[in-house]
């Protein structure tokens, strides 16, 4: 066999870079942490090991190789994702999820972008992760830049993100100058539903915090700061204390024990708190919940905290109503767009969004759903009416063989054929007469439907994919709508108290390449290859 420069051959350079492509395909679309793959230091490194099976390739296998290959298909990949959201019917949602370092205590910020496919399927991309550590990085800066990088900064509906923050704000001026939001950008910012559910639930544990404390030196394991753990352990220490295995503890330690009363207390806040995942877990069990599917369960909450609100033990009906003013808080600000999301659904439609509002609030919502409504039939009657005008026959469109025109004249030929409308009034009638607005629009036909009857197993964008004909308006702005993200959580992510940590596998890795992973093992399953 032939040799080059180096102790490899052609042929082995070949099999050479196949492999080291395929491990930059293993870390990207794989939770695998690239160290492992690729370092030197250490002998139980895939590489090393592959290494000593054939000598040949160690020239080749080294971490700078495998980081170079990852930021290739890094590349790669996203301008497939590019394409895709070129392509895309429908607008997109953002959502920025604070994760840290706990023991760097670094800062990183996940912004996401999800959306209804064209096959109306709901995909939930990261496409930029980065620190915010650097005081000089600025966030919505940033945020902006990767909308602006993706070609999306135009297509943008709704940014959600948990806790305090003017980020949303600072965001939305900035998406405003390129696109026009409906309702002026009222709807943009999204409170995250887990976000404000754990303040909840954490306003309790504030309630007895000292007797927690107690607890804890009695029986507590150390947990992960999920307030469900903690609600399970507060649980099984009452389950203990009845049983009496407290009691036998020495009298100088006496004090650390619970009194009664206090035992009382931390009863009533666990009733609450183990109601409230009850009501809860099954929509943060969903991996990716569409948001028609969230106000029955947040009303649920809602219900549950106003009856416990008069209980007559004053210490549970404190508890609740503190647990109820934060509630109510998000409710009028998110009262629009979690009962949009729900008239979308054609189980609910306004009948169940009335069951909460009174008659004036129901009212002033079916105004403001006309309102976007409106919005999408005029931008969908103003691209008829350009397909129209620019495509009346084919007997202007070039042949392959012939000869291409230049740019100007066929942009002018466009031109005069968009005047036909204008200068034809005839035709401008008789076109109105077939293709204008119908009697009665998408929006009435589908509030005239009876409600669908509630079945558990229900898709509702199968729903829509299959009368999107029937309501072509109106399934657009379902289509928008029912993507937007009310929790940036899922699953046990939901029930943090305290920012959620980084993925360990990124971590101290190099901006472009923590970058990469975390973008490309979002998009590994969305698409084929």
């Amino acid at each position: 066999m032939s040799r080059s420069g180096s102790n490899v051959g052609i042929y082995d350079e070949e099999r050479a870079e196949v492999l080291t492509h395929g491990l930059a395909r293993l870390v990207c679309r794989h939770k695998m942490l690239p160290r492992s793959v690729c370092d030197g230091s250490k002998s139980f490194s895939l590489s090393q090991i592959m290494c000593e099976l054939d000598p040949r390739f160690e020239s080749c296998l080294d971490f700078e190789t495998l980081e170079r290959n990852c930021l290739k298909l890094y590349d790669v990949d996203k301008d497939k994702v590019k394409k895709i959201f070129s392509e895309l019917g429908g607008r997109i949602c953002l959502c920025v999820d604070t994760l840290v370092d706990v023991k760097q205590k670094d800062q990183y910020l996940c912004l996401s972008a999800q959306f209804i496919n064209n096959d109306w399927k709901l995909k939930k991309w990261i496409i930029k992760f980065f620190s915010v550590s650097d005081l000089k990085n600025i966030p919505s800066v940033e945020i902006m830049k990767a909308l602006k990088e993706y070609n999306i900064d135009n297509n943008v509906l709704s940014l959600t993100v948990g806790g305090t923050t003017d980020l949303a704000d600072i965001v939305k001026e900035e998406v405003q100058k390129q696109s026009k939001l409906p309702m002026d950008g009222q709807l943009f910012h999204v409170q995250c539903c887990c976000d404000i559910i754990s303040q909840i639930v954490k306003k309790g544990f504030d309630e007895i915090d000292e007797i927690i404390g107690k607890v804890k030196l009695l029986s507590w394991s150390q947990l992960l700061p999920l307030w469900y753990l903690v609600t399970s352990n507060l649980s099984d220490a009452l389950k203990k204390e009845a049983l009496g295995k407290f009691k036998s503890r020495k009298k100088k330690d006496l004090h650390a024990v619970p009194s009664e009363k206090e035992w009382g207390k931390v009863r009533s806040v666990c009733k609450i708190t183990e109601r409230i995942h009850d009501i809860i877990r099954g929509l943060f069990e969903m991996k990716r919940p569409t948001a028609n599917l969230f106000l029955p369960h947040l009303q649920e909450i809602r219900a549950y905290l106003t009856e416990e609100s008069t209980n007559s033990d004053v210490f549970m009906s404190h508890v609740a109503q503190k647990m109820l003013e934060i509630f109510n808080n998000y409710w009028n600000d998110m009262c629009l767009a979690l009962s949009i999301a729900a008239f979308l659904d054609p189980r609910y439609k306004l009948k169940f969004v009335e069951l909460f509002l009174s008659d004036l609030e129901a009212v002033s919502v079916l105004e403001n759903i006309r309102k976007i409504y409106d919005g999408y039939a005029v931008c969908d009657q103003k691209e008829y009416l350009l397909s129209d005008s620019s495509s009346e026959s084919g007997e202007d469109e070039d042949d392959d063989d012939e000869e291409e025109e230049i740019e100007g004249s066929r942009a002018r030929a466009k031109k005069n054929r968009c005047k036909i409308l204008e200068n034809l009034n005839i035709l401008k009638q008789y076109c109105q007469s077939i293709h204008g607005k119908p009697q009665k629009s998408d929006l009435d036909m589908y509030l005239e439907e009876p409600t669908l009857p509630w079945t558990e197993h229900f898709s509702v964008l199968n729903w829509w994919k299959d009368n999107c004909y029937k309501y072509p308006q109106l399934s657009k702005m379902a289509r928008d709508f029912l993507a937007i993200p009310m929790s940036v959580a899922s699953s046990d992510g939901a029930y943090y108290t305290e920012p959620r940590e980084v993925d360990w596998t990124v971590m101290s890795l190099k901006p472009k390449l923590m970058n990469a992973l975390m973008c490309t093992r979002s998009w590994k399953f969305d698409y084929k290859q």
